[in-house]
């Protein structure tokens, strides 16, 4: 394996099916002192890192796959994957204001990135921001017609407006779920209390 070159290195890193064999083969390319240097920019090497991040993540090793991540935009601070997914690890292990700057950061180049919204909005909901979640749900399904893929997103915007009380607002939104999706199990649950606390509040029975 140590015989081989960073190219076939990085072809069987790709196809390798274990995450500890891919790190195996990243952790060779990086350590190679026999590169193509125009073959291997910052771009390509910065893809490597944050394989080798990904394949930390699978295995569970967060702080490794951060540290990954991080090396991976020192050399492209612009690759909005490494940055999607330094977010994703970081709220993993707690980071959550800082998982928010990264989705942040995605959002300053790309307003439009559905992902960030959603993930930031996830986030704020978590720290029970939901005023704040359903800004970020709005701007993500914004000019976007109904869609299965965005039956959960509508279904997370109603549990944001049920946890503020706003009960009318939360049947809109899981009444938008079932338009799409008309078997969506948690919609139709979230219906249900919705439907529940109007009644109670009208004092109906």
């Amino acid at each position: 394996m140590e015989n081989g070159t960073p190219e076939y290195w990085f072809k069987m890193a790709f196809d390798a099916e274990d995450p500890e064999d891919k790190l195996e083969y990243f952790t060779l390319i990086l350590e190679s002192e026999s590169m193509d240097s125009e073959l291997w920019n910052d771009d390509a090497i910065a893809l490597v890192w944050n394989n080798k991040g990904i394949a930390y993540t699978f295995l569970g090793m967060y702080q490794e796959s951060i540290f990954c991540f991080e090396r991976s935009l020192s050399l492209n601070a612009n690759d909005q994957d490494v940055l999607h997914n330094l977010g994703t690890v970081l709220h993993i292990v707690g980071r959550d204001a800082e998982a928010i700057g990264y989705y942040d950061n995605i959002l300053t180049k790309d307003p439009d990135n559905d992902n960030a919204w959603i993930n930031k909005g996830d986030l704020l909901e978590l720290m029970g921001n939901h005023n704040e979640a359903i800004a970020c749900y709005s701007k993500a399904h914004k000019d976007i017609e109904l869609d299965n893929k965005f039956a959960i997103l509508w279904n997370k915007k109603g549990m944001s407006y049920f946890k503020l009380g706003r009960y009318n607002e939360a049947i809109n939104c899981f009444s938008r779920v079932l338009n799409i999706d008309p078997e969506h199990n948690d919609a139709i649950e979230n219906m249900k209390e919705a439907l529940s606390h109007t009644k109670k509040l009208n004092g109906s029975i």
